[in-house]
């Protein structure tokens, strides 16, 4: 999915429809968010340091939350796009704030320069 394309700032269907869950504070969507939100800002705090690369392996955040998070809908499909989501709602810049990589497997990872910039972004989302 890291090959949306934005022309005019427009995001796709999917993304927008992601983004308005979150915003309801919709299940697994939001708790999925506050769940990495958390996360960042423990990261950051532990690393003492005014910028930060963090990184999201679905695969792996799928594992630390399917017992905390109890849903159908909590699918590694899902919680990419809704990290991505996340990313554009806050109006963050790929490339500059945000990058995804992929593995040999074809999987995607999603790095975030955390800075408090960035966090106060993030956080001001929900």
């Amino acid at each position: 999915m890291s090959e949306v394309h934005r022309p005019n700032n427009e995001l796709p269907i999917p993304l927008s429809n992601y983004i308005n869950l979150i915003k309801e504070r919709r299940s697994p969507y939001y708790d999925i968010i506050r769940y990495v939100l958390l996360d960042m800002e423990h990261h950051l705090e532990k690393a003492g340091r005014s910028e930060v690369i963090y990184t999201i392996n679905p695969r792996r955040l799928h594992r630390e939350i399917e017992d905390k998070i109890k849903n159908k809908k909590l699918t590694t499909t899902n919680i990419c796009r809704t990290i991505l989501a996340f990313f554009y709602g806050t109006q963050l810049k790929e490339g500059e704030d945000f990058f995804v990589t992929t593995s040999a497997r074809g999987r995607k990872n999603y790095h975030v320069k955390l800075t408090p910039f960035t966090m106060s972004l993030l956080k001001s989302f929900i």
